[in-house]
């Protein structure tokens, strides 16, 4: 694309000056006033200046006067045919001659007679081909990447893409299985797939729940994350579990007063498991409740959805974990929530050290690449996986053989 900038005595003049220079495809970027000096005006005649840019491949005709014929080569017939070039459209001028009824119908919207467009529409079309030109530089990068790969490996490698495995970590992975498989094997399904769930097994295998170690008191476990994404329900059926399960004596406490409904639903959860409970409102009254619980297994801390964007609420959250100073901080994520969000999450609640993550709401996605492009992005291991609203049933430890081939399933079938 070739830019150049013009200045005249006012608009007309400069566009003048444009259309003759860059041609009749030309665009206006830009427009501003000049400020005279002061004391030397006079010798600064021009006041205006314009910014106009053309495609580097059409031809710019430097010197189109009306009625001029050029010649070109007919490619048939091999003789000189004379072309009458188009005359060149002239905009508007600030103030218009009177124009006849019989020729209002050819007048066009000022800025529209050389194709010329408003910033707002250039930068939305620049953005435009700036993302396609980024996505076909992907497209290429990606047909570089697998290419020489067995059709069985590209197969599997397209099923994580449609799993939303980021294309890095699936080509990683791809290139992985490529390199223990047999070279007999390359074609056999079964076998590839076999190796892509050991692979992909390595990928998944930092597993880390909750243990509390015999004979230990007051473990603190502090539950923290957006808001929406479960944390009360699941710090009830880690209760749950715990209580029935693992034979642990636990007690709960919620900070959770923004919401009525929470404190409710977490008070009713543990007059069913028979465990205590404290709702709490300030740090005094969290400080007591943990001391009044040092002598249980296991101290669950239910705190209120906090965005990651909100300083204030981030720094009192900050404030009771250093009251509590618990023995494990859990994140606890949606994999309804895009990659890269769940990993800017991440990176927000990070200042509360985070230990290890919970993903929930696996009932309600089909894909599960999500989690794969977290653990591998945040490093940490993943406590548990939660797919429904029943207590104490739905949730799980993860089982990375399981886990691997969920995200092998291909249009949400295994």
């Amino acid at each position: 694309m070739k830019i150049k900038k013009y200045l005249a005595r006012d608009f007309k003049s400069a566009i003048k000056q444009a259309q003759e220079e860059m041609g009749n495809e030309a665009i206006i970027l830009h427009t501003r006033q000049l400020k005279k000096n002061r004391f030397f005006g006079f010798l600064s005649p021009n006041n205006v200046e314009i910014t106009v840019a053309v495609d580097d491949s059409l031809k710019v005709n430097t010197d189109l006067k009306r009625g001029k014929k050029t010649l070109r080569m007919s490619p048939e017939a091999g003789e000189h045919n004379p072309i009458k070039t188009a005359e060149p459209r002239v905009l508007q001028s600030v103030e218009p001659k009177p124009i006849k009824p019989t020729e209002q119908r050819n007048i066009q919207p000022a800025g529209h007679e050389l194709g010329l467009k408003d910033e707002d529409s250039l930068l939305l079309e620049l953005q435009q081909m700036k993302d396609m030109m980024a996505d076909i530089k992907l497209r290429m990068q990606e047909v570089g990447a697998i290419k020489g790969i067995s059709d069985q490996a590209q197969y599997f490698y397209q099923t994580l893409i449609s799993n939303n495995v980021n294309q890095d970590i699936a080509i990683s992975i791809i290139n992985n299985i490529e390199s223990k498989l047999p070279v007999q094997k390359m074609e056999d399904e079964t076998w590839v797939r076999d190796i892509c769930i050991n692979v992909l097994q390595d990928y998944i295998s930092d597993i880390s729940p909750i243990k509390v170690t015999p004979g230990e008191k007051g473990h603190v476990v502090f539950m923290v994350g957006p808001t929406g994404v479960g944390k009360t329900t699941t710090i009830a059926k880690l209760a749950a579990n715990m209580t029935f399960l693992e034979k642990k004596s636990v007690a709960l406490i919620t900070l959770d007063t923004y919401r009525v409904s929470a404190a409710e639903q977490l008070r009713t959860f543990a007059e069913i498991i028979g465990i205590p409970i404290s709702v709490v409102f300030n740090a005094e009254d969290f400080k007591e409740a943990v001391q009044e619980y040092q002598d249980t297994d296991i101290i669950f801390v239910d705190t209120a959805g906090r965005s990651p964007r909100n300083p204030q609420q981030m720094q009192e959250l900050k404030g009771y974990l250093n009251i509590a100073r618990p023995d494990e901080t859990i994140l606890v994520l949606s994999v309804t929530t895009h990659s890269q969000d769940l990993i800017q999450i991440y990176r927000q609640f990070a200042p509360m050290k985070i230990d290890k993550v919970i993903f929930t709401k696996l009932d309600e996605t089909y894909s599960y690449g999500q989690i794969l492009n977290t653990m591998h992005e945040i490093n940490k291991p993943v406590a548990y996986l939660t797919m429904g609203q029943n207590v104490p049933d739905d949730i799980e430890v993860p089982d990375p053989l399981y886990l691997a081939s969920m995200l092998l399933r291909k249009d949400g079938l295994a």
